[in-house]
């Protein structure tokens, strides 16, 4: 073996058995065995490759599963899925040192990089892919096959959406919640709503705030889950984006169960205001999967 995210030891590997992955497999889709793992991450010098370890013994397997293959094929074959039947092929999940099912791991460039070791929520699934996609064309492999044009026609603004912009110009925050959630409620799918709508609240919850008397709160009394949630949405308003993040998956540790849930949608409301195009969300969303799990 070699470091623990590094490339694993393919001498290990030597008795290839079929694997079967939950459900119809998706266009863009590999399943791993002991014989053709070499190949996949040699693969991955040209296409960026997910690569599920599951079991069909996993609680959600099958639906995240399906989140992922769907994903992967609206992509058209800018990145590709690899999965792992933890129950058919051990070896291979020893190989990728894997600690719990389900483990999602990225293979690019022929090396093994730790994402989550959780189900996703399907949201959360979709907009992973894009940051893949988008971290293998910056290390300048060929994603066009994601059907990307070099000028792509505008897409008309949603009503709702429209109505939200002009209720953020006159400084109506109230109302622009108000079309963000009609919108969401009419086309839950609609990610552009969901940022915006997380950031207007962001907005609406910082309104009155008084910056330097949050810190003083903050600092003052730790278990105050208020005053820390207040001083992490200054920082992310003042685009401290990493300070925000480290703000309150600190407090995660050790938190009991409701206190973990407030953290947990916080969270997942500035990772919809930061976008995930934002470099700093995944390892944030992977260290807070790995607080809750």
């Amino acid at each position: 073996m070699t470091d623990p995210y590094g490339i694993p030891d393919l001498a290990a590997l030597r008795h290839p058995a079929p694997s079967e992955p939950v459900g119809t497999p998706a266009e863009h889709e590999v399943a791993v065995t002991e014989q053709s793992l070499e190949q996949i991450i040699q693969d991955s010098q040209q296409v960026a490759t997910v690569l599920l370890v599951t079991s069909g013994r996993v609680p959600e397997a099958e639906a995240f599963l399906g989140s992922l293959r769907a994903a992967v094929d609206a992509k058209g074959g800018a990145v590709r899925l690899a999965t792992v039947d933890a129950d058919s092929q051990p070896r291979v999940a020893e190989a990728l040192r894997v600690r719990q099912l389900p483990t999602l791991l990225l293979l690019l460039g022929g090396q093994l990089q730790p994402i989550v070791e959780s189900v996703l929520p399907e949201a959360e699934v979709t907009a992973l892919i894009d940051q893949v996609v988008q971290v293998a064309q910056q290390q300048g492999m060929d994603v066009s096959a994601a059907g990307e044009t070099a000028d792509p026609e505008p897409e008309p603004v949603a009503p709702l959406v429209q109505a939200a912009y002009d209720a953020i110009d006159r400084g109506d925050l109230d109302a622009a919640v108000t079309a963000y959630e009609e919108q969401l409620r009419q086309s839950p799918a609609d990610a552009e709503a969901r940022a915006g709508l997380a950031t207007v609240e962001l907005m609406r919850r910082t309104r009155d705030a008084d910056l330097n008397a949050a810190r003083a709160a903050a600092a003052e009394d730790r278990t105050d889950l208020d005053a820390q949630l207040l001083v992490a949405d200054l920082d992310m308003l003042g685009g401290h984006v990493e300070d925000a993040f480290a703000r309150l998956l600190d407090l995660l540790r050790g938190a009991d169960p409701e206190t973990k849930d407030v953290l947990r949608t916080r969270l997942l409301e500035l990772f919809e205001v930061a976008g995930s195009e934002d470099p700093r969300v995944p390892p944030a969303r992977k260290r807070l999967a790995n607080l809750l799990f």
